[in-house]
């Protein structure tokens, strides 16, 4: 379960489906992806589809995980305790 956000605009596109920053094209796969976040109960749940590239990050963002949304764009948040904190929206490549 998604139980917190990094990123207030995304966190009103999640709660309100009021996406100003997120691209038309970009808005419907980024819901659905933390629709996958939000109903993940272990890590392991987001493994599947392959095309979510699961993988944990290192560097500047040491302890979260990441999966693909679009080309750069990718979800990236903490998951503890079959939880999600702080989601973000990023483009880190």
């Amino acid at each position: 379960m998604i139980k917190s956000f990094g990123d207030k605009e995304l966190e009103k596109c999640w709660y309100k489906g009021y996406c100003k920053k997120i691209s038309a094209n970009l808005k419907n796969r980024v819901l659905m992806k933390l629709d996958w976040i939000d109903a993940a109960t272990c890590i392991e749940d987001l493994q599947n589809p392959p095309s979510n590239y699961l993988h944990k990050l290192s560097g500047n963002y040491e302890g979260y995980w990441a999966i693909s949304v679009n080309g750069p764009w990718r979800l990236i948040f903490e998951f503890e305790k079959n939880n999600a904190y702080d989601v973000q929206l990023i483009q880190y490549h």
